[in-house]
């Protein structure tokens, strides 16, 4: 059983230059939770946070990392193993 569009659509769209990750949403493999699990990471660096500019650029960066989170929600949801 593969993903739903929305998750592959999704990967995509927050991961863009992720080739593998396509591969491993468009197939279905398990292994996609890892990579998202990876990418999640742990909010933004305190360097990004002390030279920023302005709230705006904070702002995006916090937003796709609420959406990769997010996603990794939607992916184990989804998870192939728990069937």
């Amino acid at each position: 059983m593969g993903y739903t569009e929305d998750l592959i659509k999704e990967v995509y769209a927050v991961y863009p230059d992720s080739p593998e990750m396509h591969r491993l949403a468009r197939d279905g493999n398990a292994f996609l939770g890892r990579y998202l699990d990876d990418s999640c990471g742990g909010g933004i660096p305190l360097d990004t946070v002390l030279l920023a500019l302005n709230l705006e650029e904070l702002q995006v960066k916090a937003r796709l990392a609420k959406r990769k989170i997010n996603l990794y929600r939607k992916w184990y949801e989804q998870d192939p193993r728990k069937n």
